[in-house]
C-alpha cells in the first residue's frame, strides 16, 4: 500500500476555498435528528451530518458502506463469519455495533443475527440520512452511547406536486459484486389522499476482492426484494393519518469452498461439500396520526403505533467422511440457526412554541413504549448414511438448543427537550429522558440443554435518566460558538445478560451475568460554525468518556478443566478528537467540500484499537451550464494506523496486532440528462486501483492472520445506471 502526503490535499483545498468565491443566495439545510424537530444545520448545537437523496443518487449508493464512506468520523466494518461476508455495522468516532442507535422514520431498527449485520434497510427507500455524533440517549434512549443514525424514507410529496402523478423506472449494475438492480416507483398527490409505492429487486454475487488478494470469498448468489408503501389521508386541515408498510425479503445461496478438505479435531474428517442457504425477512407497519391545534399543552403533535417482525434463518448442509478405528462413516450434517424478533410500540411527540417576553421556547416532549420478543433457536444434527442413525450431540453440545433463553423486553420512556432562544445571538438547549428497561428471560428445555446448572438467570428491572445541555452564541453575523454536554447509556442486552452454554469438545463454557450494569458515557464538545452566502464550515473538538464497558473475561476453571467465561463491566474508555468540514460554491458550476478527522482513544490507559486512523476527504462537484452533465470526484486520504497497539492476549498467549500504512484513494461519479425523462449515471471507485484494507474491518486482527485477504477492498470497479421518469 502506498503512503500519501495529506498536505497536498490540504493545499488544494485551501486554493479552492480561498480563491475566487462566487456568491449566491444561501439555501439552509434543515435536520431533525438533533432535536426531533426541524433545525437549520448551522444552528444545531453539536455535530450532525446529513446525506441527501441527490448525494446518494449521484454516488450510486447501493449499501451501507457506500452510503457512509464520505462522512467524516463515521465508518462501516465488514465481517466474515462461517464463510458469510457482510457489513457488520456503523461506527461513530471509534465506537460502533450496538452502541449506535439506528432508526427508520423515528423507529428503532430491528436487530439481526450474526451474518446479516445491521445493513437491513434498503438504501433505495431513503430520501435522507442524518447522523448525530456523540452520546444521544437524552433523545433516543438505550444504545445511544456513540451516536445515532436516522433513516428517513421518501414521501409522495417529495416526488409529485398537487394533483400530479409521478412514475419512474431505474436499473443499475455494480461491477464489484455483479449486482443488478431494477426499481419502480409511483406517487400521487391528491386533494385528500397521497400515495407512494416503491419496489426494488436486486440480484448479486459475492464481492470481488482486489487482484492482489491471495484468497477469494466463497461463491454466493443472493436476491433481495424491498417494498415501501405510504398512504396519507387528510381528514381535515389539521388532522392527517399516514399508513406505512415496509417489507424486505432476502435469500442467499453459498458454496463454502473454504470449509472443504481435511480437519483433525475433534475427529479426523474429510469434508467434500458445504452448502449454505440464508433466508430473511423484515416487515414493518406504522400508523401515524398527525395533528395541529394550538392549545396550552401543544401546537401540533404526532401519535404512532408500529409493529416490526424479523425472521432469519441460516442453513448449512455438509457432506463428509469421518475416520475412526473402523471403516469411514459417510455423514450428512445439517445446521439451522434462527433469529426471530417481534417489536410492538407506541410513541407520542408533542411540539410547543412559547414566546416569553422575547425569549422563544421550542419544546418537544413525548413518551415511547416498546415491547420486544426475541428467540434464537439452533437446530443441528448428523445423519450416518451407512447406518441411518441420527446424532444430535455435536461439537460438545446437545441439539436442538438455545444458547440464550427466549426473552421479553419492555421499554418505557419520557423525554423533554427545550431549545431556548434567549435573544438574536444566544440559544440554550436542555434535554432530559427517563428510560425504564425490563428484561425477562423465559427459559425452556432447549435453553437448559447445554446451560450450566449453576447459572442464575438475570432479570433486569432498571431505569436511567440521561441529560443534555447545550449553548450556542453568535460571535458575528457569520460565526458562532457552541458547547455541549451529553450523556448516553446502553442497557445490558439479552446476549450479554443471559448467554449460557457448555462446549465439551473445546472445553469451555459461558455463564450468565447477574449484576451486569449499563454502559454509560459522558460527552463534551466545543466548536465553531460559520456560514456566508456561499461557504459553510464547522470546527469541533470532542471528548467522550465511557464507563462500565461490557466485555467477556475468564472467570475461572471448573474441576473438570473447563474454562469459564462471563460478561462483565470491565473497561473504561476515553475518545477525543478534532473534526473540520467546509463546503463552498467556488463558481456557479463548481462546489468543493473538504473535511478531516483527527481522533484518539484509550481503553484502560492503553491505545484503543477500534479508533479509525486520521482521515481527510476532498470533494469536487461540477455541473454544466445546462445542468445536463454533472461530474464529481473525491480524494480520500487515510493516515497509517497507530503503531503502539496493545497485543491481543487469550488462552494461547499474546500476539502483536496488525497495523496499516496510509494511502489515498480516488472515486469519480457522473451523470448525464439524455432527455427530459432519461438520465444515465456512472461511478468509478478506487480509480487508481489501490490494494488496501479499511481499518474498521481489520482492527483487532493479528498481523499473522491467515484470512486477512478476505477483508481486502475491491480494486478499480465501475457502476452504471439508468433512470426514466414519466
Amino acid at each position: 500500500m502506498k503512503s500519501s502526503n495529506p498536505f497536498k490535499i490540504f493545499a488544494l483545498a485551501v486554493f479552492l476555498f480561498l480563491g475566487n468565491i462566487y456568491a449566491e443566495d444561501e439555501v439552509q439545510e434543515v435536520v431533525v435528528i438533533s432535536s426531533k424537530y426541524p433545525v437549520p444545520l448551522q444552528e444545531v448545537v453539536g455535530s450532525v451530518d446529513s446525506i441527501s437523496l441527490e448525494n446518494m443518487e449521484t454516488r450510486m449508493v447501493s449499501d451501507l458502506s457506500d452510503m457512509l464512506d464520505k462522512t467524516i468520523g463515521v465508518s462501516v466494518s465488514k465481517r466474515n463469519v462461517s464463510g458469510r461476508a457482510y457489513n457488520d455495522g456503523i461506527s461513530i468516532r471509534g465506537l460502533g455495533g450496538k452502541r449506535v442507535n439506528i432508526l427508520i422514520d423515528g423507529i428503532r431498527v430491528a436487530e439481526a443475527y450474526t451474518g446479516y449485520g445491521r445493513d437491513v434497510v434498503d438504501v433505495d427507500l431513503l430520501k435522507r440520512v442524518e447522523i448525530l455524533k456523540g452520546p444521544s440517549s437524552a433523545l433516543y434512549g438505550s444504545d445511544g452511547l456513540a451516536g445515532a443514525v436516522s433513516y428517513i424514507t421518501k414521501d409522495p410529496s417529495d416526488l409529485a406536486g398537487f394533483g400530479e402523478n409521478y412514475f419512474s423506472v431505474n436499473t443499475s449494475y455494480d461491477e464489484d459484486n455483479e449486482q443488478t438492480k431494477v426499481g419502480f416507483m409511483a406517487a400521487r398527490v391528491g386533494e385528500k389522499i397521497e400515495s407512494l409505492i416503491q419496489v426494488t429487486s436486486r440480484e448479486l454475487s459475492q464481492l470481488e476482492l482486489h487482484d492482489d488478494a491471495t484468497l477469494e470469498l466463497d461463491p454466493f448468489d443472493g436476491e433481495q426484494l424491498s417494498v415501501l408503501a405510504k398512504f396519507k389521508f387528510s381528514l381535515s386541515e389539521s388532522v392527517d393519518i399516514t399508513l406505512v408498510l415496509d417489507s424486505q425479503e432476502f435469500e442467499g445461496d453459498y458454496i463454502f469452498n473454504s470449509q472443504a478438505g481435511m480437519s483433525y479435531f475433534p475427529q479426523v474428517t474429510s469434508t467434500s461439500n458445504v452448502i449454505g442457504v440464508d433466508d430473511g425477512n423484515r416487515d414493518r407497519g406504522t400508523l401515524s396520526l398527525d395533528f395541529s391545534n394550538e392549545t396550552t399543552l401543544f401546537d401540533n403533535g404526532s401519535i404512532r403505533f408500529y409493529a416490526q417482525e424479523t425472521d432469519q434463518k441460516q442453513i448449512t448442509t455438509r457432506s463428509k467422511q469421518i475416520f475412526g478405528q473402523g471403516p469411514p462413516s459417510v455423514v450428512n450434517a445439517y445446521r439451522d440457526y434462527q433469529f426471530n424478533q417481534e417489536i410492538d410500540g407506541f410513541s407520542a411527540d408533542f411540539f410547543k412554541t412559547i414566546n416569553n417576553n422575547g425569549r422563544l421556547h421550542n419544546i418537544v416532549y413525548g413518551i415511547e413504549i416498546e415491547n420486544i420478543d426475541v428467540q434464537r433457536p439452533r437446530i443441528r444434527y448428523e445423519t450416518n448414511l451407512m447406518t441411518g442413525t441420527i446424532n444430535t450431540f455435536l461439537g460438545g453440545e446437545f441439539y436442538p438448543n438455545k444458547t440464550i433463553p427466549d426473552t421479553e423486553i419492555e421499554r418505557q420512556s419520557f423525554f423533554f427537550n427545550d431549545r431556548l432562544e434567549l435573544n438574536d445571538k444566544t440559544t440554550l438547549v436542555f434535554g432530559a429522558r427517563y428510560d425504564g428497561y425490563e428484561l425477562t428471560p423465559v427459559p425452556d428445555d432447549l435453553f437448559y440443554a447445554n446451560a450450566q446448572s449453576t447459572n442464575q438467570l438475570y432479570f433486569i428491572d432498571d431505569s436511567e435518566v440521561s441529560m443534555k445541555f447545550g449553548f450556542l452564541r453568535d460571535l458575528s453575523d457569520d460565526v458562532s460558538f457552541y458547547a455541549q454536554y451529553a450523556e448516553g447509556f446502553r442497557a445490558p442486552d439479552f446476549q450479554s445478560a443471559n448467554l449460557s452454554f457448555t462446549n465439551l469438545a473445546f472445553r469451555y463454557a459461558v455463564g450468565t451475568s447477574p449484576g451486569l450494569q449499563p454502559e454509560e458515557s459522558e460527552g463534551y464538545e466545543f466548536g465553531f460554525k460559520g456560514a456566508t452566502d456561499n461557504v459553510s464550515w464547522t470546527l469541533s473538538y470532542y471528548d467522550n468518556e465511557y464507563a462500565n464497558f461490557i466485555d467477556t473475561y475468564i472467570k475461572g476453571t471448573s474441576q473438570q478443566g473447563i474454562t469459564l467465561y462471563e460478561y462483565g463491566n470491565l473497561d473504561e474508555v476515553e475518545i477525543k478528537g478534532v473534526e473540520f468540514e467546509i463546503i463552498s460554491d467556488v463558481t456557479e458550476n463548481l462546489q468543493a467540500s473538504f473535511g478531516f478527522s483527527i481522533p484518539d482513544g484509550t481503553k484502560n490507559g492503553e491505545q484503543l484499537v477500534s479508533i479509525d486512523p486520521e482521515e481527510a476527504i476532498l470533494g469536487l462537484v461540477w455541473s454544466s451550464d445546462s445542468g445536463k452533465l454533472n461530474l464529481s470526484g473525491y480524494a480520500n486520504f487515510t493516515a497509517g494506523s497507530h503503531d503502539n497497539l496493545p497485543p491481543s492476549c487469550g488462552r494461547s498467549g499474546c500476539i502483536p496486532l496488525l497495523t496499516l500504512s496510509g494511502l489515498t484513494t480516488y472515486d469519480l461519479y457522473g451523470s448525464y440528462q439524455i432527455s427530459q425523462n432519461l438520465k444515465v449515471r456512472f461511478a468509478i471507485r478506487n480509480l487508481t486501483d489501490e490494494s488496501y484494507w479499511n481499518w474498521a474491518s481489520v482492527q483487532g486482527k493479528s498481523s499473522t492472520d491467515a484470512g486477512l485477504d478476505l477483508f481486502m477492498e475491491p480494486g478499480r470497479n465501475m457502476s452504471m445506471g439508468l433512470k426514466y421518469d414519466f
